[in-house]
């Protein structure tokens, strides 16, 4: 269940950083309207809500909370550094 969770995670940040105009736009091939960033966000946090639920469920009330930040900060990470790191995609359409 925490690797599911730490997976949830990893997509609420992608999700947010998608929401983004500089990572919407490199990534989606366009800036995001303000309807699709709305429900990304609202995805995202719905997910976060998730991989808590999942840390309550693995360690409990006394050690689920603190899995669940740990887990958000290595989440927020790896998608900062996808997201900064590498390449955008490139252009296909020849």
């Amino acid at each position: 269940m925490t690797v599911l969770a730490l997976l949830i995670a990893i997509g609420a940040f992608m999700g947010f950083g998608l929401s983004s105009d500089r990572h919407g736009a490199a990534r989606l091939g366009r800036r995001p309207s303000a309807d699709v960033v709305r429900r990304i966000r609202a995805a995202a946090w719905a997910a976060l809500t998730v991989a808590f639920a999942l840390s309550v469920a693995a360690r409990g009330w006394i050690f689920g909370p603190i899995l669940w930040s740990g887990l958000i900060m290595a989440g927020a990470g790896v998608a900062f550094l996808f997201l900064n790191l590498t390449p955008p995609p490139q252009n296909r359409s020849h």
